[in-house]
């Protein structure tokens, strides 16, 4: 053989033993299941969710016939082609029935399917169970349940209701084939007049068959330490809420708490919400820990709809490049909502709060100030921008407090907090209400803030919000606690870090002390950026040159070895002409 016939046939050897590399792309080897059926990377590394807001019918209709037109509706949902990829679905708080026709329910040890036991075109439960199987999914309903007190467990020396009966505001869980297995009824109630709670917390966990346990409370459970906390402190990562929250400016609107507690938590907080501009009430989504709301929807239009939602098994798993988990059967973003000026938004009581207003004296100013509310202190910087010639729409202060606040009238408990609020003009009194009018005049370019907060027993959250009510994306912000064990303290910090935001309404550090309840969270700092380029992994190789089972991997030829040996052959063919 000559020269060149030796030369082609190393070059034929060495690009078959190539591996094509494509740059930005994990390769994984996909295993099959036992029914034939290949397991997409999707499937074995998320689950998919339908979360539901739901508009309620008026309360001035018959109260039967209005608990079945919203039985006709959850069906409807249930069986549409928005439903079909779920794995389960989950639906608001106090959409189906109300406390004038509560429903008895099973106890999940029972192992009761309802639709096998009840008329279906007549029994709540056995209607809801029937869909339940008829389309195989998991179902989370919220429902009014009716208790009779002859039942109540005997360490509860409270005494019953003069009818002989106990109400709860009740989630029920409805497995593939329309059986109960597990029930939640609330335990933090505000203002729920003729609804009763249990003695102590429940803390209520159920399993599926796609590998995911699910917590379960609602609403203004989040607020608290038992039954939501609890629930983290076991380590419970996915954690259902049915909701009709009730939005509160400056710091509790609704996405802003979803968000923030999922984001300090980090665990997969998924919430199906009521829809009621005239009550504030709308707010649905999916949040996926430190990464921020896979899905979020707030509007002030009446809306019924499922939202199918790709949910990772890992919470705060894309936190790293921010890849978003693409289908396209489901949905995913900030999705903005339509008439947001009719959501009837509450005002918090900001007089006890120390305030100073934010005064720039140039185009681009930098101000800063330590202030205290009591012995409670913060350290607050801002660095903004004004753009010339534009109207001054609102104001900013900067607002720290500490001390015992009410949820919606209800249950006092310790705040502390601390950041920047928006206001309509120079008077305290004229913060927390709706930016209705936004010029964007003002920009941030940075904020930071910081201060020590008790340790032991405090969520501390990162809580912001922009004029669409939506909070900031965690790409946009960084936020740590650092805690001294020995005197019971932390050092929180957050920093506006990604570009400049001029539609902000709140900024801030929001923290509830928990009285009576081990808990600490340190949330350790992101690490510092670097620029070398991530190695190309593949799965089953272990980096030794060996496959996971022992056996030798060939590597790839490097892509410059080919091109030089491609010029030599050419070379040499012109040699030989």
């Amino acid at each position: 053989m000559n020269g060149i016939g030796c030369l082609h046939g190393v070059l034929l050897f060495l690009l078959s033993q190539t591996v094509v590399i494509e740059p930005a792309r994990q390769i994984r080897y996909r295993a099959r299941r036992s029914d034939g059926a290949e397991d997409t990377e999707s499937s074995q590394d998320s689950y998919v969710v339908g979360v539901v807001e739901f508009r309620p019918e008026s309360s001035d209709i018959d109260i039967r016939r209005r608990t079945e037109l919203h039985l006709e509706a959850y069906a409807e949902l249930i069986r549409s082609d928005a439903a079909k990829i779920t794995d389960i679905i989950i639906f608001p708080e106090l959409t189906l029935n109300t406390i004038s026709d509560p429903v008895y329910v099973p106890h999940p040890s029972s192992d009761v399917v309802p639709c096998s036991e009840g008329d279906s075109a007549r029994d709540v439960l056995a209607h809801l169970s029937c869909l339940a199987a008829e389309v195989s999914k998991y179902l989370v309903i919220n429902l009014s349940e009716i208790f009779d007190c002859e039942s109540i467990p005997t360490e509860d020396p409270r005494p019953c209701g003069p009818h002989g009966f106990h109400r709860y505001n009740t989630n029920l869980v409805f497995d593939r084939n329309g059986a109960v297995i597990a029930r939640y009824r609330k335990f933090n109630l505000l203002g729920e007049n003729g609804t009763n709670r249990t003695y102590v917390p429940e803390i209520v966990t159920f399993e599926t068959d796609f590998g995911v346990t699910f917590g379960l409370f609602t609403r203004s459970d989040v607020l608290f330490a038992r039954p939501a906390l609890e629930l983290v402190k076991r380590d419970v990562k996915d954690l259902i809420m049915p909701s009709m929250w009730r939005a509160e400016l400056p710091f509790l609107t609704a996405m802003q708490v979803y968000e923030s507690w999922a984001f300090s938590n980090n665990v997969n907080l998924i919430v199906a919400g009521s829809n009621n501009d005239a009550g504030g009430s709308t707010g649905t989504g999916v949040f996926n820990g430190r990464s921020g709301a896979v899905l979020s929807f707030v509007t002030g239009e009446p809306t019924r709809r499922l939202f199918p939602v790709r949910v990772p098994k890992t919470p705060g798993a894309n936190t790293a490049n921010h890849i978003p988990l693409e289908s396209t059967a489901t949905e995913s973003g900030r999705l903005h909502g339509k008439f947001l000026e009719e959501i009837d938004v509450r005002r918090d009581f900001l007089e006890e709060f120390t305030t100073m207003q934010i005064n720039p004296e140039r185009y681009h100013d930098r101000i800063g100030q330590i202030i205290c509310n009591g012995d409670f202190c913060c350290d607050l910087s801002v660095t903004l921008s004004i753009v010339p010639d534009r109207d001054v729409t609102h104001y900013y202060r900067f607002a720290v407090f500490d001390g015992y606040h009410s949820f919606s009238g209800h249950s006092e408990t310790h705040i502390s907090t601390c950041g920047i609020i928006a206001c309509r003009n120079q008077s305290q009194t004229s913060c927390g209400l709706p930016m209705n009018e936004n010029s964007n005049y003002l920009e941030f370019n940075e904020i930071v803030i910081t201060g020590k907060f008790q340790a032991n027993g405090t969520l501390a959250m990162a809580n912001s919000l922009d004029d669409m009510l939506y909070p900031l994306s965690p790409d946009q912000y960084t936020f740590y606690s650092s805690i001294n064990y020995s005197t019971n303290q932390q050092d929180v910090q957050l920093s506006l870090t990604s570009g400049s935001v001029a539609n902000l309404q709140t900024f801030a550090i929001y923290a509830v002390n928990y009285e009576n309840f081990e808990y600490f969270n340190p949330i350790e700092s992101p690490p510092e950026p670097t620029t070398e380029s991530n190695p190309v992994e593949y799965d089953g190789f272990n980096g030794d040159g060996e496959d996971a089972d022992g056996s030798s991997t060939k590597f790839g030829t490097p892509i410059a070895l080919q091109i030089m040996l491609l010029l030599l052959l050419v070379s040499s063919v012109r040699e030989q002409r």
